[in-house]
């Protein structure tokens, strides 16, 4: 397979939660890998929002993410800069950060 992504991603496979604007509560998921700009996630149901926020350690870290493809109930997503917000984000440090394990 080849590889199309600007960075490589990371592979994590790291229980997360997730939100959805008009959506009570949050929602289990797994991100199988991520970089500084995105992220690929799994999800046990279908993701139909077009953004969503990805939170690790309960809301410690939040990420404001916009849906790039969907197949099934895994998903990949950009990270945004804020809500609402049309720009990617391009730090490389933040997401890989807050995965690093202690």
């Amino acid at each position: 397979m080849i590889e199309r992504r600007a960075m490589a991603r990371t592979p994590v496979n790291r229980a997360a939660r997730l939100s959805f604007g008009e959506i009570r509560g949050t929602h289990p998921c797994m991100v199988r890998d991520i970089n500084a700009l995105g992220a690929c996630i799994s999800t046990p149901y279908y993701v139909f929002a077009n953004e969503l926020v990805l939170s690790f350690d309960g809301h410690s870290a939040i990420f404001i993410c916009r849906v790039m493809w969907r197949k099934g109930t895994l998903c990949g997503v950009s990270f945004l800069l804020h809500r609402r917000s049309s720009e990617f984000a391009n730090d490389s440090s933040e997401p890989l950060a807050i995965l690093a394990v202690e």
